[in-house]
């Protein structure tokens, strides 16, 4: 079967403190509270993207050239998005009605977004659908960053240079940070504050 190459949106919507969360809280009520967050996350992207797979603390989608809904921002997207999960994980941290570890730790997860926009064969196997190509094994790497390490940041949006200039976006929003992979080499980024965005949602 031919494939072909494709071009578009690709987007890692990853949960920070996810490892240490389950690590360290009762497995049945952490993956409760982590599934309600994914789906919140699921719900929030659909409306713009299509869901490729569920990555045990992401979700991965994309978006197929010239198919964003018009009017809409990638960056209000993700403003919706990051809005939707730190009022879901509020809402289950305040009316949680025991007093156990995994409860209580809910505020300690946050999320982070990984933006770029590149080339993709989407291949069907067994009539499940999987994205192939480079641009696919960068976003992913790109979830490993020092983005936490030289910010202190936990929830943010991370812009590759293709993905922020194909949004349109103004680059002076951003700080400017270069990550380097293997195979990979350099990668221009560019990242935002999700906290200092979540705020001024809130406040307005």
């Amino acid at each position: 079967m031919e494939r072909k190459t494709q071009s578009g949106y690709l987007v890692l919507a990853d949960i920070s403190g996810y490892t240490s969360f389950v690590a360290r809280t009762e497995i049945e009520h952490a993956h409760i509270a982590l599934s309600f967050l994914l789906e919140t996350i699921v719900e929030a992207l659909s409306a713009c993207l299509t869901i490729s797979k569920l990555e045990g603390d992401a979700v991965f989608c994309y978006c197929e050239e010239g198919n964003f809904p018009q009017g809409k921002s990638l960056l209000g997207l993700i403003d919706h998005t990051y809005l939707a999960f730190r009022d879901k994980a509020q809402a289950l941290w305040t009316h949680a009605t025991c007093d156990c570890k995994a409860c209580k730790a809910i505020p300690t997860l946050d999320l982070k977004f990984m933006v770029h926009h590149g080339d993709f064969i989407i291949q069907q196997v067994a009539g499940i659908k999987d994205l192939l190509g480079t641009d696919v094994n960068l976003i992913h790497r790109l979830a490993k960053n020092h983005v936490t390490e030289s910010t202190g940041w936990q929830g943010y949006a991370l812009f590759t240079n293709q993905g922020l200039e194909r949004a349109q976006m103004d680059k002076t929003a951003f700080i400017q940070q270069t990550e380097s992979y293997e195979h990979l080499g350099d990668i221009e980024t560019y990242i935002m504050d999700m906290h200092v965005r979540y705020d001024a949602l809130k406040a307005s």
